[in-house]
């Protein structure tokens, strides 16, 4: 294995672990937009994500500054042909984070507060849309063929960039409802607890229905993205789906633990099906992680420098975990 293809194992660890981490923030986000005048699951939303969204995006930075040090040309590319929709979905941060500082309390009704809990949830919705447009979009182009070296422009206003972006929407609203939902059980909260039981079985099910359509579009319009799909990624693509369906069932059963566990894994599995879909390709079917890659001495020091950094993260998270990301007995009912 090449210093190359270790960093890019490296880069996709970075990468489920934003998914998984930060899709929970989105999903908050999404679910407090689309509680309507429910003052209660926003309150226990706000909480539970309040101390922790921002350490998230810790693993975006690091995705980006990996990409940029270890496949300059491929990040070169990529941020030439995603320009629009990641700088959109940059910019869903930025407000989705100015809105959440800004609402003084979840359940006011005063107009600015309101009006900034639309913004936040508005923002949580537009950013893994874009995020998931773009993978597809990006893994679309790589698998047809069609562009040989840096295309000029990717689909990702398209059917499969659309589902996708959906997918990812419904994901991290389905891993935030498995998060409260445990979280508020343990904390003895029965009846919001139950509250997001019955949106983690809606944003379940529409995780799985997304799936499969999403493998139907790919299949008529990337056939050649199918192939790798159906081939060497397909196992994982399954073990997602499987996962998906056992999130389910323990949200039926009332095995929050499960639920939560299978939903991460099946998160996992679909970023990780994707990577190994677009491996060893990072756009078009001539840029690769090879040929893309900085110098050795470069990415020797890339190696060192990432493991010192994990070192230094890696307690601090756990720390940070430890200390705020225990239920709160705040919340009545």
């Amino acid at each position: 294995m090449s210093l190359a293809d270790l960093i890019a194992i490296g880069l996709g660890v970075a990468l489920t672990a934003y998914a998984v981490f930060a899709g929970a923030d989105f999903g908050a986000g999404v679910l407090d937009l689309t509680f309507g005048d429910g003052a209660q699951p926003r309150i226990a939303l706000a909480r539970a994500i309040g101390p922790l969204w921002e350490a998230h995006h810790v693993w975006l930075i690091f995705s980006i500054t990996i990409l940029f040090s270890a496949f300059p040309t491929g990040f070169a590319a990529l941020g030439t042909v995603l320009l629009a929709p990641l700088t959109l979905a940059l910019m869903a941060i930025v407000v989705r984070g100015v809105a959440f500082g800004l609402r003084t309390d979840a359940a006011a009704q005063a107009r600015s507060d309101r009006l900034l809990g639309r913004a936040f949830g508005a923002a949580s919705v537009v950013a893994p849309l874009l995020f998931g447009a773009s993978a597809a979009a990006v893994a679309q182009v790589s698998g047809s063929g069609h562009l040989s070296s840096t295309p000029v422009s990717v689909p990702w206003t398209g059917l499969l960039a659309g589902l996708s972006g959906l997918l990812a929407v419904a994901l991290c609203a389905h891993l935030a409802a498995n998060f409260m939902t445990n979280r508020l059980q343990r904390a003895r909260q029965t009846k919001l607890a139950e509250r997001f039981r019955r949106r983690g079985l809606q944003t379940g099910t529409a995780v799985l229905g997304l799936s499969l359509l999403a493998l139907l579009a790919a299949a008529w319009k990337a056939p050649s993205l199918w192939d790798r799909l159906s081939g060497t990624a397909w196992p994982l693509l399954a073990l997602g789906l499987i996962a998906t369906a056992a999130s389910l069932q323990g949200l039926a059963r009332r095995r929050y633990l499960m639920a939560r566990v299978a939903t991460m894994l099946a998160t996992g599995a679909i970023i990780w099906g994707w990577l190994i879909a677009q491996s060893p390709r990072l756009l078009g079917t001539r840029l690769t992680i090879h040929t893309a890659a900085a110098t050795a001495p470069a990415l020797t020091a890339l190696v060192i420098a990432g493991a010192v950094v994990l070192i230094a993260v890696l307690p601090a998270f756990y720390l940070l975990y430890v200390l705020f990301a225990r239920p709160s007995p705040e919340v009545t009912e």
